[in-house]
């Protein structure tokens, strides 16, 4: 089973902290709340009018008595929710979606940008250490990560090497792992599907970005291509999926 059901509940904030040039984490208090790793939630980013709809958030580590996320400052929703003090309450939807498909064995993990948000949650449910490649812009984009084997890489050189995660794969022997997890812009997630030998692509499970309004499968808003036509809904099929359960030619954004 890769997910647990949702309740919708109110956490209070913990703490709110700038850990990175633009990018927030916040800690909530929530006794007894569970996740699995690539489950998301739902939360209420302000307890007016607008915006109206809530904001998904992947769970970036399970807390002793709740839980952390890390985001992006990108509109007026993340800013109200950064905004929020010590103690205010949150409303919260979740845990939503499919995570991980959990198992034995090496893991590899590659992501890109805000797309490593949850790594940490990951490595630690895996009984091996992972190896990781992170990949940014810069290096005030790469996220903390202290739980596995990190080679970093960005794209102007201030941390490891110049270039892309990407770049970072012709020295990985895709066999000494049972699982590719990849997640990051859908560029960089095509790039590591191409690269792999297609014999090794049964190993690969991608965490989906979209656009998700409602966190249930109704609005419509988060579908993604899906292989053999048609489409899936990135939050109740997903976010997590199968590489081979996606159609990488049709999926452009």
């Amino acid at each position: 089973m890769n997910r647990i059901l949702p309740d919708d509940f109110i956490a209070e904030t913990a703490s709110v902290r700038r850990i990175r040039p633009g990018i927030v984490c916040m800690t909530f208090s929530a006794p007894g709340f569970r996740s699995l790793p690539g489950q998301f939630l739902e939360i209420e980013v302000s307890p007016g009018p607008f915006p109206v709809t809530r904001r998904p958030f992947t769970v970036n580590r399970l807390l002793p008595e709740g839980f952390e996320i890390l985001f992006d400052l990108r509109g007026r929703g993340t800013e109200l929710l950064s905004s929020l003090s010590p103690g205010s309450p949150v409303r919260v939807l979740g845990p939503l979606g499919n995570g991980w498909r959990l198992g034995p064995g090496k893991w590899l993990l590659v992501g890109g940008g805000m797309g490593c948000a949850g790594f940490s949650f990951l490595a630690g449910e895996l009984e091996e250490p992972p190896t990781v490649l992170m990949g940014a812009s810069t290096a005030d984009r790469l996220l903390p990560f202290d739980d596995g084997d990190l080679r970093v890489i960005t794209e102007d050189g201030s941390s490891g090497p110049r270039g892309r995660v990407t770049d970072l794969l012709p020295g990985i022997e895709p066999g000494d792992y049972r699982v590719v997890a990849v997640c990051g812009p859908v560029p960089m997630m095509r790039g590591v599907w191409l690269s792999l030998p297609p014999g090794h692509r049964r190993r690969v499970q991608v965490s989906a970005e979209s656009r998700m309004g409602c966190g249930w499968g109704v609005c419509g808003g988060c579908a993604v291509p899906a292989a053999g036509g048609g489409y899936v809904k990135c939050c109740s099929d997903g976010p997590v999926f199968a590489g081979d359960e996606l159609d990488w030619d049709r999926w452009t954004v």
